[in-house]
């Protein structure tokens, strides 16, 4: 790997640490509950009956996770439960408060934690999939917070332009990924 893809994570999480708490807890939309029943109700047909269960709440702003889901019995106990296909008890999803003012992001983070705490504890294919056909992963235009930490990413790394030898045009770093060829002279970089 070269050094323009070293990141300081120190510097990177120090943004998150930032983040007020909000005064109310998230909530799950009743709109987004439905969409996570339909989608789901062939895998998980008790999925309704999960959020009478789930407590939703807020990670500290100095973790620098987006979401975590939590059960209330050990790994063991889980399993059996779900391999019994038991209720698997209390739950609790926590999500970072940067996803406040996010919309897509939030959503598409707390689906991902809500087929987590359906029994899907694998990070599959399925999960992956289901989780994006409820709520699809916003891109770099449609999320502030993803784009805010992409500058974060670039600036904590030691790159903070490209420069082309050939024909010596220089232009500010705006990817993670150095790019191939030169705005200016489309001729390949090396």
């Amino acid at each position: 790997m070269d050094s323009s893809s070293k990141i300081d994570l120190e510097k990177f999480t120090d943004y998150m640490k930032n983040i007020p708490m909000p005064e109310k807890p998230p909530i799950i939309s009743d709109e987004l509950k439905e969409k996570i029943v339909n989608s789901t109700k062939d895998e998980f047909p008790k999925i309704s009956t999960l959020f009478e269960k789930l407590e939703l709440s807020w990670l500290s702003s100095h973790d620098n996770r987006l979401g975590v889901t939590r059960f209330s019995g050990d790994y063991n106990e889980i399993y059996r439960k779900k391999r019994l296909n038991l209720p698997l008890g209390a739950i609790k999803i926590k999500l970072h408060p940067v996803l406040i003012d996010d919309e897509k992001l939030f959503n598409h983070t707390l689906v991902h934690e809500i087929l987590h705490a359906s029994g899907m504890f694998e990070h599959s294919e399925i999960h992956d999939d289901l989780t994006n056909e409820i709520a699809p992963a916003p891109s770099l235009s449609e999320s502030i917070v993803l784009r805010y930490l992409q500058a974060i990413m670039i600036s904590t790394t030691n790159v903070l332009s490209w420069e082309c030898i050939s024909c010596n045009h220089i232009w500010t770093r705006n990817t993670f990924i150095k790019p191939k060829i030169c705005p200016k002279c489309s001729l390949l970089l090396n």
